[in-house]
Parts: C-alpha cells; structure tokens; sequence
C-alpha cells in the first residue's frame, strides 16, 4: 500500500471536556503518513490550550467570531487541507488506532469510490460504550443513495474521502442553519451517493458521543427527524431527480412528520403535533393517515386545553 498524505479535518467550539481524548486518538492512529488541521470557532474555554499543548504537530486556526455552524469549520479546516485524502472528526468523537490505515487501504484498492465510511461505537459523557450506532443496519459497499435518503447512517467522525470528490459534486457543506445541524452532512453525502458508490469497511473505527450538550439539540421542529432538512430536500431536485421518483423524497418526508407528530403527542404537546400533520399535509393533501393524525392531535390540544382549564377553575381540587 502507498502512503498517501491524509489531513484530518476537526472543527471544534468550547470542547476542553474532550479534546485532548479526541486528539489523543488522533496521534495514536497507525497511518503514519497524515495532518491535523484544526479550526476553533472562537472557543471561550479552554480548548484553544489543549490544542496549543501539542505544538507544531496540529495547525490551528481560530476564528475571531462563532459560526455556530460546524459546517463553517468544517468546510474551513477542508480549504486549508493539503492532503489527497480527508477524514473528518468532530472534536468530542474518537478514533480507534487503526482507523487512518484501514480505511487508506480501502481507498487504494477502490480507485472508483471516492467516500467511506465505518461503524461506531456510541458513547456516553463518560467516554463509555454504550453500543455500536446502526449496528446491522448499514448497507454494504455499493449504490445506497434510497436508503440514505431516508436516513443519515453516515457517522461524520467515520467518513473518509478523496479531495477531488467536491469538484465533482458541486462543494463542500452547505453552510444554512435554517436546513438543520445535521443537515449539512446528509446533504453533501446525498450529493456523493446520487453518482458514485458508497465505501463501507464493516470494523468499529470510530467513536461517535451522544451527550446531552450535544449541537444537534434543541429544536422542536427537528426532533425526532429534522423535518425542515426532508422538505428541503423535496424541493431539490438536482439530488434526487433522476434517480428516484418525486413519490420517494416525499414519502421520506411524510413519514418524518407522522414521527414527529405521534412524538409530540405522545408528549402531550397537541399543537406541536398538529403542526407536523399540517406541514405535511401541504405536500399530501390527499393522504388519509395525515388527516387522521391531524384529528388526534387536535383533539389532545383540545382535552389539555380543557384539563388546564378545569384546574384554574377549582384549584383545589388535586388537593
């Protein structure tokens, strides 16, 4: 095997808890032939030291204000790499030691897949196994582009890939918070699937964090599934056009909404639930289970709304 130069690419943003785990990884890998380019997104604790620690053996660069986009760094650290492969690590993941060398050698020996990825195991704060993210559930080497438009099976942290990919699929990542945190990767990896075959070496490489300060938290309208990310998608048809009908991004797109739907009220959030059934609806005005969701959900604002206020009325009474 020849040893090409690989940049690891790390974006990170107030990650003192875990970046010396996350960079230790990195120089333990058995590749010996790689970079690291790190870019901060104006971190206000202590990370920018961390890094500094290991001197000349990363290249930082810091950015004077927060992005508050992970694409930003991404796509700045992809800019500034100067090796024939990339392989991204978000700054609270991990590697394993042979995760550099397993995944050049499959590059080398597929001269015509120009993305892999690995398994992952999940991880608690703690730095804990908790699993392995999608374990069985990941297609094999080859065309995945309908089961990745469903969902994103693709760890960032386990993704490799050749740099001349972004001239042949139009960019990096896209920077537009309004689509979603995650969106950005499911986006450029659906642009990739769409033309060439996806790489999967079956091994747990990587380390991928859940962790309740997780970025990717916080918004309503993209929990469970990012329902603005699936509508956009929708609506673009230079990703799926060509290869799916209209009636596949679509029914991704219900199906995320009905998730949502029965989610929030299960929760007992009504109007939150109405409010997927009813962006759905927009696009199937004629699906029956949409109407039917819709109705449920109405009826749980209607009882809650009832039940507070039958409360404000005898305050006493759950005494």
């Amino acid at each position: 095997m020849s040893t090409p130069l690989v940049s690891v690419c790390i974006g990170t943003y107030n990650r003192e808890k875990y970046m010396r785990e996350t960079l230790d990884g990195v120089f333990a890998q058995t590749y010996p032939n790689y970079e690291v380019v790190v870019v901060d997104d104006a971190s206000t604790d202590r990370t920018v030291d961390i890094i500094r620690s290991y001197g000349d053996r990363i290249r930082l660069i810091q950015r004077t204000e927060n992005s508050g986009v992970c694409s930003v760094t991404r796509n700045q650290a992809t800019r500034a790499a100067r090796g024939e492969y990339i392989a991204y690590l978000d700054s609270d993941d991990g590697w394993y030691p042979t995760k550099l060398e397993r995944q050049v050698a499959f590059l080398e020996s597929h001269p015509d897949i120009p993305v892999c990825h690995t398994y992952c195991h999940v991880i608690n704060e703690q730095s804990e196994v908790v699993g392995v993210r999608h374990e069985g559930a990941i297609p094999a080497t080859g065309n995945c582009f309908r089961q990745l438009l469903g969902h994103c099976f693709i760890s960032i942290s386990s993704v490799m890939v050749r740099r001349g990919i972004f001239d042949q699929v139009g960019g990096c990542f896209m920077e537009d918070r309004h689509y979603g945190i995650w969106g950005e990767e499911h986006e450029f990896l659906l642009r990739v699937a769409r033309r060439f075959d996806i790489g999967f070496v079956p091994e747990v490489l990587a380390r991928y964090r859940k962790s309740s300060d997780n970025i990717s938290r916080g918004n309503w309208k993209e929990t469970p599934e990012s329902v603005p990310f699936h509508e956009m998608i929708l609506s673009r048809k230079d990703i799926w056009e060509g290869v799916v009908d209209y009636s596949v991004p679509l029914a991704v797109f219900v199906g995320a909404c009905i998730e949502n739907c029965r989610f929030w009220r299960a929760m007992n959030h009504g109007r939150r639930a109405s409010y997927f059934a009813l962006r759905a609806l927009r696009h199937a005005p004629l699906n029956a289970l949409l109407w039917k969701e819709l109705a449920r959900s109405l009826g749980r604002t209607v009882l809650k709304r009832s039940d507070r206020q039958g409360a404000e009325s005898h305050p006493g009474s759950h005494l």
